[in-house]
C-alpha cells in the first residue's frame, strides 16, 4: 500500500508583544508568503503575550494533517529565543506529534537579506541628503 503524501507547512516564528499593532508587519508578510506558496498551508506564531503561540499554531496544524514543519524565525539574530526557546518548543512538539521539524536561519544569516537590507540603508542615506 502507498504511502500518503507527507503534507508540509512553513511556520513564521516571532517575537511577541500585547501591543497588536507590533504584529501587523508580521501579518503582513505571512499574507505575502501565502500569495507566493498557496501549495502550503503558511502559520504565524509568536512567543507570549501575543497569541497564537507555537504550540497552537503546532496543534492546528497537526490537526489539520500537517506532517513536516519548517520552521522560519523571523530575528535578526540568533539570540536566546532561537538558540534556547524555539529548540525547546520543536523538541516539545516532536514528542507530541508525528511531525518533522526543519529550522531555517535567522534573517541576518541570509546574505541576500543583509545584501537587500544594506542596499535599502545605502539608498535611504543617499536621499536624506
Amino acid at each position: 500500500m502507498p504511502s500518503s503524501p507527507r503534507k508540509r507547512a512553513l511556520l513564521l516564528f516571532c517575537h511577541g508583544s500585547p501591543d497588536p499593532e507590533w504584529a501587523r508587519p508580521f501579518v503582513t508578510l505571512q499574507d505575502r508568503v501565502a500569495e507566493k506558496a498557496p501549495e502550503m498551508a503558511i502559520a504565524l506564531a509568536y512567543l507570549a503575550p501575543a497569541q497564537p503561540d507555537f504550540d497552537a499554531v503546532v496543534a492546528q496544524l497537526a490537526q489539520a494533517g500537517v506532517t513536516e514543519v519548517v520552521v522560519a524565525p523571523i530575528f535578526f539574530a540568533r539570540g536566546s529565543h532561537v538558540k534556547k526557546d524555539l529548540p525547546q518548543l520543536v523538541a516539545a512538539a516532536s514528542s507530541c506529534h508525528d511531525m518533522t521539524f526543519q529550522v531555517l536561519p535567522t534573517i541576518g544569516e541570509v546574505d541576500f537579506l543583509l545584501e537587500a537590507i544594506a542596499g535599502w540603508v545605502v539608498q535611504s542615506g543617499q536621499r536624506a541628503e
